[in-house]
């Protein structure tokens, strides 16, 4: 075969990194002017990609807008390559959905340029997920070019594979050499390097080929175009065997596929995700799922945020007149989607890019929770007199009970803001006796206070005068809402009355003990959890052990010292005490110091002796109508150079877990790490990521311990059934050369990161969750309680009555082990879209039932490129079945 050698030029941009997003976007500026002015001179200079991401078209064209037709022109002549993405991400620490919308705001971003490069190009993610090649057929896309992850094993040699996700849906899968997309930059203008440059290559590449098609990188991070590179290829195709052409990544795609097709090549079968290649090349750096654990919190909860409250509540409140939602929550999602570069949500950057992170995640909550406030006030507008109402919204598509918090608010006085002379507040009134909470057919709803303030400040706004501002008297309070519509929406009043009322329990409580019909919870001496699973006949000990030890890594990898020291709680000697008794939720706090050192040693090999205290609370919660124990643990930490993690030691004899990732649910097998001698690279992982949650089994016993945008755990190898989650993993640089876990030196550029040692307050949600092996396996009742704890309903004080009609909205998605995704406005206006997966291995027939009248039904792919229409019976239900492993999406259509 005369082999072809496809040289792609290119630059991969960080956009944030070892300097901030500011000085890198002025490099990108000088970058691409530099481009434009190589195609503007030398017209033997053919194409360049722009790194697969469309961000950096917006960042160039705000500084440079006078050459941005410039860049257009090149794009729409072919000459310059653009997404698809809008940002590379990091695929397994945001959501599933979170990279779809990444697709389809890569594609927006591009279209005033011309089209998106339709190859699913991820040169630089430390790791993909099982279902990508799913998300790129629905996409339209059948190529992935990745790198790390993947290599170094037997079988794992060439250049070219089939790539298979749990669906069966497959792509054409190109795997980058060691040097990943930097292999062929020359660096060099003289004849020599381009020679020497071109041998290097055909001894990397010809062995690994099966085609006569090679793929040659010609990039790096920053890097600049090669102006010289037409001259440097005429040399190599003198002097080094083979034709060296300047190409594209389309080009040579279409020649790969085509060689492939007439030759009819067999191809190796790869299934599932890419998270080795240990031996290959720096692989997935697994440190990063627990590197600045704050940034994994607040992105959970920013995208929890968007897809299950933001975006619902304003479809039904557009659905009867409220207008221009949709690009606020366009604006939110665009913030959301600039911290997900791998470099970003990774945590693996400056200290300067991380605090410009927070400051973009909180502009993402603000704008979803001021678009929730913006879709209530057309739906159910805040009087500012009137009595006083709880308005509840259920976040799931199923119709269910739970107690929620709210508050209430009874007015004293009118504040007066300003100077007026001939203005005197009215007298202020007495605190209220009591009052009583009814739903709609008066019938009475048990409520629990658990915060009490009596001179609260309380505002109410108008679009028509100032705020008016407000003594009043607040209460905290659960209430136990009962049938609450999926999706939909319950209110209740208030009504003041002269003395509080008493309402019954199931609860049950002790000075160190909680109990409801499904589970009882003791605390033991050592602040540990006994508990006992009523339903399954289920008992587990020593739960909530915290197990602390050094951490010598950076912020890409986790590294134990030469000689640690682990601390555990299982000596500790907590303050144990009852705070909550019922009716609702009866809750335990538990609070203990514990003893650490306070950093590593000047040579990193081991912990100081000098010790501190590392404060730890725990609030353990029962609800009295809810089979599963919540968790949240308060720590202030102001140790350095160490990992801390939750404990739950099953008793399972398993080393296999099942972690909730996007779009399915991954089934993983837990190794020690045999002949370690091996690894000279970076050593197999223990550490692995989920998203909501990690399930372990035993017969047909199942534990699940979901958690609130804590994506790392581990299953304890040298503890069968034992899980680790990881609370904090603090280090102070951003790369280091000496991890005995990463022995093939740095990663990045050795820089101080004190702020990566996360100092300060961190508050930690997870739950507890037992089960058995076939409610797992069949999925609807685990994924029930594990949308219970992440998807609390939510409440909001209004003052008077509804404007509009609640009970017209809502829906409900049956069976519950499907999981929803998303229920979202369509990217073209029309209808909305409804998303969701079945995780099991088994056909699901479903249904799903619109309060609101459906017009109109069509299945819909990623891209939301319609396919056929499903029937919609009585203007309110559709039927269907979801095949195994498959992600769904409907465009609905409604009435009106």
């Amino acid at each position: 075969m005369h082999p072809t050698y496809h040289f792609i030029s290119h630059s991969h941009w960080d956009r944030e990194w070892y300097k901030s997003y500011e000085t890198f976007r002025l490099d990108l500026v000088d970058m691409i002017n530099s481009l434009l002015d190589i195609f503007a001179n030398n017209h033997d200079y053919k194409h360049f990609t722009l790194d697969g991401q469309t961000i950096v078209l917006e960042d160039y064209a705000e500084i440079m807008p006078g050459r941005k037709a410039e860049l257009r022109r090149l794009v729409q002549e072919g000459r310059i390559s653009i997404g698809p993405w809008y940002i590379l991400p990091d695929e397994f620490l945001v959501s599933g959905e979170s990279t779809i919308r990444n697709l389809h705001f890569g594609r927006k971003a591009g279209e005033p340029y011309g089209s998106v490069m339709q190859i699913g190009y991820i040169p630089d993610s430390f790791a993909h997920l099982a279902m990508l090649p799913a998300i790129l057929r629905g996409f339209d896309m059948d190529t992935a070019i990745v790198f790390r992850g993947f290599g170094g094993e037997p079988g794992q040699e060439k250049s070219e594979y089939r790539w298979r996700s749990p669906d069966d849906s497959e792509v054409l899968m190109i795997h980058l050499p060691p040097n990943g997309y930097g292999d062929a930059y020359v660096g060099a203008n003289s004849t020599e390097a381009f020679r020497q440059k071109g041998e290097e290559l055909k001894s990397i590449l010809d062995p690994r080929a099966t085609t006569p098609h090679r793929l040659c990188m010609n990039g790096g991070d920053h890097h600049f175009p090669e102006p010289y590179l037409p001259e440097a290829l005429r040399v190599m195709t003198d002097g080094c065997g083979g034709t060296f052409i300047h190409s594209s990544l389309p080009k040579y795609v279409h020649a790969l596929k085509d060689y492939l097709e007439k030759e009819n090549v067999p191809l190796r079968l790869i299934e599932g995700e890419l998270r080795w290649g240990f031996r290959y090349a720096f692989a997935i750096q697994s440190g990063i799922y627990s590197s600045r654990m704050y940034l994994k919190q607040a992105n959970h909860a920013c995208e929890k945020l968007l897809t299950h409250y933001s975006e619902p509540m304003a479809i039904w409140a557009a659905l009867v007149g409220r207008e221009n939602l949709e690009p606020m929550l366009h604006q939110a999602w665009k913030i959301l989607l600039q911290n997900h570069p791998h470099d970003s949500i990774c945590g693996c950057s400056v200290d300067q890019v991380h605090r410009e992170m927070m400051t973009r995640f909180e502009k993402c909550r603000q704008i979803g929770d001021t678009v929730i406030e913006k879709s209530l006030r057309h739906l159910y507008a805040d009087e500012w007199e009137g009595p006083e109402n709880i308005l509840i919204f259920n976040p799931v598509l199923r119709t269910t009970s739970s107690p929620v918090e709210a508050e209430i608010e009874f007015f004293r006085q009118k504040i007066l803001v300003g100077l007026n002379p001939n203005v005197h507040p009215e007298p202020i009134k007495p605190l209220i006796s009591g009052f009583r909470i009814m739903d709609s057919e008066g019938k009475d709803i048990p409520f629990q206070i658990f915060h009490h303030e009596t001179e609260g400040h309380g505002l109410r706004y108008s679009d028509y005068s100032y705020p008016s501002k407000r003594l009043v008297e607040r209460f905290h309070i659960l209430v136990d809402a009962k049938d609450v519509p999926g999706l939909g929406f319950a209110y209740y009043r208030v009504e003041n009355t002269d003395r509080l009322p008493t309402h019954t329990s199931s609860l049950r409580t002790g000075e160190a003990y909680v109990e409801n019909d499904y589970l009882q919870v003791e605390a033991q001496a050592n602040g540990s959890l006994q508990v006992h699973d009523k339903r399954n006949g289920q008992s587990f000990t020593s739960f909530l052990l915290f197990e602390d030890g050094g951490d010598a890594g950076d912020e890409y990898n986790y590294s134990h010292p030469a000689e640690d020291l682990i601390v555990s709680s299982k000596s500790a000697k907590p303050e144990i005490s009852l705070i909550e008794s019922g009716p609702l939720r009866a809750a335990l706090a538990i609070r203990f110091d514990l003893k650490l050192p306070a950093y590593l040693k000047g040579s990193r090999q081991s912990r100081t002796s000098e010790m501190i205290d590392l404060p730890i609370s725990t609030k353990v919660s029962l609800y009295h109508n809810q089979p599963w124990i919540e968790c949240e643990t308060r720590v202030e930490n102001s140790a350095e150079d160490h990992r801390l993690r939750v404990l739950f030691p099953a008793k399972f004899q398993t080393c296999t877990s099942y972690a909730d990732g996007q779009f399915c649910i991954t089934k993983r097998e837990h190794h020690p790490v045999e002949n370690p001698e091996d690894f000279t690279i970076e050593m197999p992982t223990v550490v692995h990521p989920m998203q909501r949650c990690v399930t372990i089994l035993d017969g047909n016993r199942g534990l699940t311990v979901a958690t609130e945008g804590l994506p790392e755990y581990e299953v304890k190898t040298e503890d069968p059934g034992t899980l680790a989650i990881t609370l904090l993993r603090c280090v102070g640089r951003l790369s280091g050369g000496d991890l005995l876990t990463r022995p093939g030196g740095e990663a990045g550029w050795i820089t101080e990161t004190p702020e990566a040692q996360c100092r300060g307050v961190h508050t930690f949600r997870y739950a507890i969750i037992p089960h058995s092996a076939t409610e797992f396996t069949e999925y609807g009742y685990v994924n029930e309680q594990i949308e219970a704890f992440l998807f609390p309903f939510r409440a909001q004080r209004r003052g008077g009555n509804p404007q509009i009609q609640l009970d017209q909205f809502g829906m409900t998605l049956s069976p519950s082990s499907l999981v929803v995704s998303t229920f979202k406005p369509a990217e073209d206006g029309s209808g909305y879209i409804l998303r969701f997966y079945n995780p099991t291995a088994r056909e699901i027939s479903g249904e799903l039932n619109s309060a609101y009248k459906l017009k109109e039904a069509l299945w819909t792919q990623l891209n939301e490129r319609d396919g056929d229409a499903v029937e919609v019976k009585n203007q309110h239900l559709l039927q269907f079945s979801v095949d195994p492993y498959k992600t769904a999406s409907l465009r609905l259509l409604f009435e009106g």
